[in-house]
């Protein structure tokens, strides 16, 4: 029978990964295989070592980081242990793998290979589809969104022209679709979107999709789709296996806890993904396809983390509510609300805590948002969140 998640099965089955590859048994002497090898190699030289530095891997003890919409509680433990098999062998280039998990993209959504890529991570093939098409014509974008893509195309020389949301915030449909005309290469939605967590309905999207793919290719990201109410109604994969001028991508980064892994990919018109593969630069990573093809099966897993997010973003949104807030209405791992108050100068009064959190986006000076930790960390922002706020 398989052992049923919990909140500490992830670091037990870390444990075992790091015990299989230093051939020690778990619980024995914490010796540091890596400074060792470095020791020996660097001795001999007379070269002190410097502290091993992780980069955004390594948070500093007692911090809580509620700012990049991660899975705190992933990867999978099936995951983690089926790549400490494979760890041994990565001097070689990936190979069948690919192959695998693309065949589990085709079974899933009912589509052809030719209608999927990989990529390093969601992002690269975002990047790939901007710079591809961007030279063809402008990008037309809601104004708030996730923009890491953008801003890398427009330095590039892409033009990118940017649609102001509505009133409520939500995405503007209509005048994203009155933005649309000859000049225009391709349409770019995040849905749900980032950073206001809000999801365009899905009958809405599909509507607009059938009026304006066939004058112009659209870019929907949907990174966070897992974590809606109603993940396929929301998604528009249904419409690109119908054949239309979409590209829908995806992340392992989310609900699946694989952000240091970067793995992604696509779904869209075969069209569409030919060009952006063409455009893609990163060569497949052969442990993360390996960890996301064992994640992408541990659907006790997902049920897990999609529960512990569920319950997190609730919290957050009773502790914004306690305070007369009204965050936005969330379907994805973080809450978007208006604090009424300078949200970089409130960021660096919680990181003074040791709570990080984001503070001003695209110019919403008061409004800040705050990712999903885990449970124990949510119930920390709590306090510290209360007691800066009042103070």
């Amino acid at each position: 029978m398989a052992k049923r998640i919990t909140e500490h099965s992830q670091p037990e089955a870390l444990a075992s990964a790091m015990a299989f590859l230093s051939g020690r048994r778990v619980g024995a002497s914490s010796f540091n295989r890596r400074r060792a090898l470095q020791g020996l190699m660097m001795g001999t030289a007379g070269l002190a070592l410097p502290p091993l530095a992780m980069g955004q891997v390594e948070i500093p003890p007692g911090q809580i980081r509620l700012m990049f919409n991660e899975n705190p509680y992933g990867p999978s433990p099936k995951a983690l242990a089926e790549v400490a098999k494979i760890l041994p062998k990565t001097a070689y280039y990936p190979g069948a793998i690919e192959n695998d998990l693309m065949g589990l993209f085709m079974a899933r959504h009912r589509l052809d290979r030719e209608q999927l890529f990989l990529a390093s991570g969601s992002n690269e093939g975002l990047q790939a589809a901007m710079m591809a098409f961007g030279k063809r014509g402008k990008v037309v974008s809601p104004a708030l969104t996730y923009s890491d893509h953008l801003h890398y195309a427009e330095k590039l020389g892409v033009e990118v022209h940017r649609v102001p949301l509505r009133g409520d915030m939500a995405i503007d449909l209509e005048a994203i679709a009155r933005a649309v005309d000859d000049s225009v290469s391709l349409v770019y939605l995040c849905n749900p979107n980032n950073p206001t967590g809000m999801a365009i309905d899905g009958d809405e999207l599909r509507s607009f999709c059938r009026e304006i793919s066939p004058k112009t290719p659209i870019l929907i990201d949907e990174a966070y789709n897992e974590l809606t109410d109603k993940p396929e109604y929301t998604s528009m994969v249904d419409l690109v296996r119908g054949g239309s001028n979409i590209l829908v991508t995806r992340t392992f980064s989310k609900i699946f806890g694989m952000a240091g892994l970067r793995v992604g990919y696509g779904m869209g018109h075969p069209d569409i993904v030919s060009v952006v593969k063409d455009n893609v630069m990163a060569w497949p990573n052969g442990v993360g396809l390996y960890a996301a093809y064992h994640s992408y099966l541990d659907e006790e897993f997902i049920a897990f983390s999609r529960k512990k997010v569920l319950q997190g973003r609730e919290m957050v949104n009773a502790t914004f509510r306690r305070h007369g807030i009204d965050p936005l209405p969330s379907q994805t791992s973080f809450v978007y609300a208006d604090i009424q108050r300078d949200a970089d100068v409130f960021k660096e009064k919680m990181a003074a805590r040791n709570v990080k959190i984001r503070g001003i986006y695209g110019g919403y000076d008061t409004y800040s948002r705050v990712s999903m930790g885990r449970i124990e960390e949510l119930e920390v922002f709590d306090r510290i969140f209360s007691e800066v706020y009042t103070s």
